[in-house]
């Protein structure tokens, strides 16, 4: 005791007293210190491996992410929303304040940890980071993204025809909206763009009217027209295109940015009487704006349920590229946002179905509409368009997003589709109650005076990959017992993975629903294949791959190689039976694993 008192009474004397104090704060600052910096660290590490936090956000049915979980690609025009909870200052404020340097090059752009509480609060805005968007200068630099094959093809400028760009646009962001049109000014030989039409489908934002007049009046060939009411994208384009003076209509969505070379090849291919020609589009960052080259051989198609999709192209159209890649190439459908098409033929195939209302499926219409009637659909990869792909519309349809769709699906199922569209209304009854209400008589009559083949030849000539059923493909459920069947689980990616049983569900579960076809492929919807993989079957985009090919012999499926498609992991003791298991082609047995039976469904 008398030690203990010594040695506290020695360490509290004067000077002692005051250097012991400061090794104890020293002390405590030294572990603080070092408890922030492994703070630090594990918070870094934890945001390098985090998503976005705009992949966070939950959106609702608005959104274009569908049930399946599929990426619906929307390829044209989005405008902004009310904006939640922002003040009507906000929503109406014009922040675009350029930093120099910033996003030079389709460079991306990255915010500070409170800039990016502020770009979260104003996404719902546009369903892109706005405030990136205003630190971009309107006129930015971007890199040629055109491959050599294509930097080294010569036009002719002076026989080439004059073109009318039209962007319809509704509370698009100011900053967003100008370096679209400065783009096209900066990146468009004089000769060439006659001029440049601007469409307000009845915006609402402030920042749009005389601040937006201010600031086209100092452009040379460029005009705004406003459409007093809202009529969507249809009847905007429409609008545009009746004041066009060019010889090519070139549509664009107000939200890209053209670049290097982007004109010609349009022009040169549009300049015959019989092809709409889309851009290659590439990717503009909804985070960070920046450009980002696309995957260089992709085509447009669409799902079962009418969702349009790129998709790979077959192995003949690949093949053709690789030959020459300065070659525009066909495509089954195109996204629509982008494209240009002779004024001439534009009006010659009807233009836009007038009845169509706000947006969707028009796009899958006017390709159906040109392959049927005379025409053709087809990409350039020599001209490259970035575009800002955005996760979900950032506003609300009049009536919901469900009926305007829907109504717009049942118009161009109706008319195009023949005894098809009876197998897109079957596994889609919210369509099927519209069906009949839908005035499309003078549609039908267009389709007749054109003299337009069938969906069937469609089907057969532009795009023989195709997945839907038909007259010679088997179409229907494949058990394995009483509840598990060959399937596709909700949320497979667009590219495939491995395979499992699914629910058999009833007949309009499409998730459980096969083609099979007579070359032997188990097709199911969104272009997937089933196919042996190393050691498990997976799906996989369809191919010529002869691991895709499935051979009959009575209850199994067979491979190239004679193993049997069997289901494996199931435990026998157990007294219920579950989904889920996975597949595999094995050594054929008498095992009751590899026993399928086919229920064919009527398709129409």
């Amino acid at each position: 005791m008398l030690v203990r008192k010594d040695f506290w009474s020695l360490i509290c004397r004067g000077r002692k007293k005051r250097i012991v104090t400061l090794v104890i704060v020293f002390l405590f600052l030294l572990n603080a210190m070092f408890y922030v910096s492994i703070e630090l660290y594990n918070s870094v590490s934890k945001r390098k491996n985090k998503e976005p936090w705009y992949d966070s956000l939950h959106f609702d049915k608005n959104s274009y992410v569908d049930e399946s979980g599929m990426r619906v690609i929307v390829g044209h025009y989005v405008g902004g929303s009310k904006g939640g909870n922002l003040s009507d200052e906000v929503i109406n404020s014009n922040n675009y304040a350029p930093v120099p340097g910033a996003g030079e090059g389709g460079r991306p752009v990255q915010l500070s940890p409170r800039e990016l509480i502020t770009a979260h609060e104003l996404y719902s805005l546009h369903s892109y980071n706005i405030l990136v968007s205003d630190k971009i200068a309107i006129n930015r630099s971007l890199p040629d993204m055109r491959g050599e094959s294509c930097k080294n093809v010569v036009f002719d400028l002076e026989k080439l025809p004059t073109a009318t760009v039209i962007i319809v646009f509704h509370n698009e962001a100011w900053s967003t909206l100008m370096r679209t049109v400065m783009s096209v000014i900066n990146r468009s030989d004089e000769r060439l763009l006659d001029q440049i039409i601007l469409v307000d489908d009845a915006s609402e934002r402030r920042y749009l009217k005389e601040e937006l007049d201010e600031a086209i009046a100092k452009l040379d060939r460029v005009q705004i027209l406003r459409n007093p009411t809202r009529t969507g994208l249809v009847g905007a384009r429409l609008m545009g295109a009746k004041r066009a003076t060019g010889d090519v209509l070139v549509f664009l969505d107000a939200h890209c940015e053209v670049t290097i070379g982007w004109l010609e090849p349009l022009l040169d291919r549009a300049g015959s009487e019989d092809v709409f020609i889309c851009p290659h589009i590439d990717l503009l960052s909804e985070d960070t704006l920046a450009y980002t080259k696309s995957i260089d051989a992709h085509w447009g198609a669409f799902s079962w349920r009418l969702h349009f999709r790129w998709l790979i192209p077959s192995s003949s159209v690949i093949k053709k590229k690789l030959e020459n890649p300065a070659k525009p190439y066909p495509t089954p459908a195109m996204a629509g946002g982008l494209f240009a098409v002779k004024k001439s033929l534009f009006w010659k195939l009807g233009g836009y179905d007038k009845g169509m209302i706000i947006w969707g499926a028009e796009n899958l219409e006017l390709s159906w509409r040109a392959w049927q009637c005379g025409a053709r659909v087809e990409i350039t990869s020599c001209s490259r368009v970035g575009h800002i792909f955005r996760r979900h519309s950032p506003y609300k349809y009049p009536g919901g997003v469900a009926k305007v769709l829907n109504s717009n699906l049942a118009r161009a199922a109706s008319v195009w589709m023949d005894q098809w569209a009876d197998f897109f209304y079957k596994f889609n009854p919210s369509v099927a109650e519209i069906r009949d209400k839908q005035e499309i008589g003078d549609r039908v009559d267009l389709r007749s005076q054109l003299n337009c083949k069938s969906f069937n030849w469609y089907l057969k000539n532009v795009w023989p990959q195709h997945f839907f059923p038909t007259a010679d493909r088997w179409f229907g459920r494949i058990k394995n017992g009483k509840t598990n069947c060959i399937g596709v689980t909700p949320g497979t990616p667009g590219l495939g993975g491995p395979a499992a049983t699914v629910s058999c569900g009833g007949d309009l579960d499409l998730d459980s629903l096969l083609v099979f076809t007579p070359e032997g492929q188990l097709m199911a919807d969104e272009g997937l294949c089933l196919e042996q993989g190393n050691g498990r079957a997976v799906w996989k985009s369809c191919s010529d791959s002869s691991k895709q090919i499935w051979i009959q012999k009575g209850p199994r499926l067979r491979t190239s190689d004679g193993l049997c498609l069997t289901l494996i992991d199931v435990d026998e003791s157990k007294s219920e039976v579950t989904v889920g298991y996975p597949l595999t082609a094995m050594k054929c047995t008498l095992d009751t694993k590899q026993i399928w039976h086919f229920e064919r469904v009527p398709w129409r």
